[in-house]
This record gives C-alpha cells, structure tokens and sequence, in this order.
C-alpha cells in the first residue's frame, strides 16, 4: 500500500501537494494521509476530485466518511444568549451581540449558505474565550478553551457526541495530546505512534514540514520543486537527509535532471532513485 501524506489542506495549491493529490486520483497511490484534522475535509476533498474513503485523518485515526452538507447550523440558529442579536456589519463580518455587547463573531462556511463553521466567544474584555467548530452537517467538530486570548486546549469531537482527541498548550506550545485513552508527549510523538501502525505500508511526503518530525523509517521523499533553491543552491533540509543515514527518509526521488545536478554537487547518491516526475 502505498500512501500519500501531506500536513494539512490548506496547502493544495502547492505544485508538489496536488502531485500527490493526483496520485491518489489516478490509483497510482491508495491513499492520501492528513496529518492536521480540519473540520471542512469532506468537502475539500470532493473538491480535488477525491473519494472521502480515500482520505485518512490521522488524528482521528479513521477514513473520511460522507457527510450530509445540507443539515448544517444555519447562522441564525446558533444557541446564544438571552435576547442576543445577530448582526452583520458592513465590511461583511458577522457578529452576535447581547444588551449592547459583542459576545461572538461567526464566520461561515466558503460555499455554503449561511452555514456556521465557527464561532469565537469573547469574554467582557473582548479576549477569546473559546470557539466552537462545526462541520458542514452541523457536527460538532472540535471546541477550543483559551486562557487570557492564549489558546490552552483543542478539544476534538470529530462529529461525535464526545471527545476523542485532547491538545494541552503550554506558553504557546503543544505540550502533549491525550488520544482514545492514551497520553503522547507530543503531536508528533501521537502521528508517530499512529504511522507506525502501519508498519507495511510505504509512506510518501513531498514537504520540508513537520511530517518529517513523525514519518516512520524508510519513508520516500519525492523531490517535485527541484533540488535546489530559487538562488540555485541546493536545499540545506535534503542535503542533510542525503547525508544522515539514521534519517527515516531512506529513498529520495527525483528527476533524472535532478539527479544529474545531485551527482555533480558531489552529493551522496546511495538514498537516491530517478522517476519520471
């Protein structure tokens, strides 16, 4: 089994992501990996031509499924505040107010009509308090608490009726995640343990990102930007996968063009195979 995986959704556009989006589309991979749950990857999904049942969340630990996109919130059905009201203001921001004060702002699903996606509950001095996500069949996705406007912990529901998935922040930073019962020291200690579940299957990534901060040993690293830099230099990050044996990327595959600038940098080749890119 061979599985594409990329970190999050928000980056398709990138020319090596929607490479391996297209991978997945065209069979010649079984599977597109998330790293970074999002509460709209249904539809996001659809939109780049894929079957949700080809998508994997890895902090869900399970496939995409089918969502009814026609039952979700409609705005004005949020649960509020005794005798709040929901205002729109000019510049289109959506808002909903209570005896004269702001108590949240909504923001709506990209197109939908009118469908909440989020709403950010502010305290009296206007910091975040926490934000409620939905998705787009009006499940709740994920709550998140904050502490004087900091974030302090995710809670993801995933469309199920309790938490499956805790994040704990501490000073701006992740410190650890409590996943179905188990506690990790990490994001990327808990997408390590859930990669590695898959012992058999062969991992694919594309990015300079976290994935490689949890991909499992003998994880491929697809070159599609090109092994070197708008300046013409070569990337520091693949030179040092290239040169460190222990690195979980063992193979790095490139273009035969690619290749021939590796070999006449004098850059270690053992890592490295030619594929038609």
């Amino acid at each position: 089994m061979t599985i594409e995986l990329i970190n999050t959704l928000t980056n398709t556009d990138l020319p090596a992501i929607a490479w391996q989006i297209a991978q997945v589309r065209a069979g010649k991979s079984e599977a597109l990996w998330l790293a970074t749950p999002h509460e709209d990857a249904v539809h996001l999904i659809k939109k780049q031509g894929l079957l949700p049942t080809q998508v994997f969340d890895m902090y869900a630990q399970k496939y995409l499924s089918d969502i009814d996109e026609t039952q979700g919130i409609w705005w004005t059905d949020l649960p509020v505040p005794d005798e709040a009201q929901f205002l729109i203001y000019p510049d289109w921001t959506k808002h909903i107010v209570s005896r004269g004060i702001e108590r949240a702002s909504v923001r709506w699903f990209n197109d939908a009509q009118r469908l909440a996606q989020a709403v950010v509950w502010v305290d009296y001095a206007g910091q975040v308090d926490y934000k409620d996500i939905y998705q787009r069949d009006g499940a709740l996705f994920a709550k998140q608490y904050f502490s004087a406007g900091a974030l302090h912990q995710s809670d993801f529901y995933f469309g199920k009726p309790n938490v499956q998935v805790r994040d704990f922040y501490a000073n701006g930073r992740r410190d650890f995640v409590y996943a179905y019962d188990q506690k990790y020291a990490s994001a990327a200690s808990y997408l390590r343990y859930v990669s590695q579940r898959y012992a058999k299957a062969s991992i694919n990534v594309t990015q300079f990102d976290r994935t490689l901060t949890f991909v499992p040993p003998q994880t491929s690293f697809t070159v599609i930007d090109g092994v070197c830099d708008d300046q013409g230099q070569l990337r520091p990050e693949l030179v040092d996968i290239l040169t460190d044996d222990a690195h979980p990327i063992m193979t790095v595959r490139v273009s035969t063009s690619d290749y021939q600038r590796l070999q006449a940098r004098g850059i270690p080749l053992h890592k490295v195979v030619t594929i038609t890119i």
